[in-house]
């Protein structure tokens, strides 16, 4: 086996097409969101007397 044959067997392989890509767009797609202060804020619950 050639040097370069046995070479290709550890580049790197993509297991799940187009992942990395979609997790990029999400990434700046929520990037933009924070900036532009459009993310949802966490509601609490409001507090319950028990007494």
């Amino acid at each position: 086996m050639s040097r370069e044959d046995r070479a290709k067997q550890f580049a790197p392989f993509d297991a799940l097409k187009g992942l990395q890509m979609a997790l990029r767009k999400k990434e700046y797609e929520h990037e933009c969101d924070v900036k532009n202060n459009k993310t949802f804020k966490i509601q609490q619950k409001p507090k319950v007397d028990e007494s």
